[in-house]
């Protein structure tokens, strides 16, 4: 996996839209049975009588669409298309999730539902206070919401311009009275930063990622974890972060602050910085604050998990 995701990395350097990049994500999805097409700016992905439909601008995704190919139509209601069942991500909709039957808006991609990879080392409690760190459009954000209850609080923080709209129209369609959006990206420091911002699960901070398309560059409010904490007054029993390898400067500008503050972590680290994945990384770090961190890909692409030591725990 790390061979194939560093040539995949290196093809990115091209563009998104290289001949090179398209055929090597061509031949790639043939491996798996899956064929490739792109057309009037779309990509259309088919196995049997299944069919993914993706826009240009998530061309970086063909190959976690692929991979998780079962999953996506096990989790997602489509529609049928020429005898085809088909999930057509190309423009943004409202989606159906078939274990919650639960709607969401998309702006592009649907979230996959990874709560019980989120959730495999701690489960956030009745009023609890926690944060949703790469909130996307908010599915994560409506399950935490459940879980701690109306005498919790999530913060969802999500700078992505689009993506913070649909956060926004998900809040008010399932009335998440205990979700405050948070216009603002975590990252190693406050200030500001270049956020690539194209209304995808991909989106991130310039730096982090492995390809940043400037013409879709922004700059949004950054702030630390000791910052936002003071901002909204304590820190959070718990934190879920995915945002694209920015995780590995906010929990190594943290470590002083993680030894005098106990919060549960689960971090998706299937991201690849400075010619590795982040989970590595991670855990050491978090050994390095005193937590008990492990890192797994059990549920399809690497987390990383981290522990308070047990005598601070609240």
């Amino acid at each position: 996996m790390a061979i194939l995701t560093h040539l995949k990395n290196r093809l990115l350097r091209a563009g998104p839209n290289s001949f090179v990049l398209l055929q090597a994500f061509r031949l790639q999805a043939a491996v798996h049975g899956v064929s490739m097409r792109v057309s009037d700016g779309r990509i259309s992905l088919t196995r049997g009588q299944r069919r993914t439909i993706l826009g240009m601008r998530d061309v970086i995704s063909v190959p976690f669409a692929v991979h998780q190919w079962d999953l996506f139509f096990d989790t997602l209601e489509g529609t049928v298309r020429d005898g085809r069942m088909v999930l057509d991500f190309s423009e943004p909709a409202l989606h159906r999730y078939r274990k919650h039957g639960l709607s969401f808006y998309a702006p592009s991609i649907a979230e996959d539902d990874c709560m019980d990879a989120y959730t495999a080392s701690y489960l956030p409690k009745p009023g609890d206070v926690v944060w949703d760190v790469g909130a996307h459009a908010g599915l994560t954000a409506y399950f935490l919401a459940q879980m701690v209850g109306p005498a919790g609080k999530v913060y969802a923080f999500e700078p992505d311009e689009t993506n913070y709209e649909f956060l926004l129209r998900n809040i008010e369609m399932h009335q998440l009275a205990n979700v405050t959006p948070v216009k603002a990206a975590l990252s190693d420091q406050t200030g500001t930063a270049n956020f690539c911002m194209d209304g995808t699960m991909g989106a991130g901070l310039s730096d982090s990622l492995s390809y940043s398309a400037g013409e879709n560059s922004r700059m949004v409010e950054t702030l630390s974890l000791r910052d936002a904490c003071e901002r909204f007054g304590s820190a959070p029993n718990y934190i879920k972060m995915d945002i694209e390898g920015a995780e590995l400067g906010v929990v190594r500008s943290s470590v002083d602050f993680l030894k005098e503050h106990p919060i549960h972590l689960s971090i998706e680290s299937n991201h690849w910085v400075d010619g590795r994945f982040t989970s590595g990384p991670l855990e050491t770090l978090l050994g390095d604050a005193g937590y008990r961190a492990w890192s797994s890909d059990k549920y399809g692409q690497l987390f990383t998990w981290a522990e308070p030591p047990a005598a601070f725990v609240r």
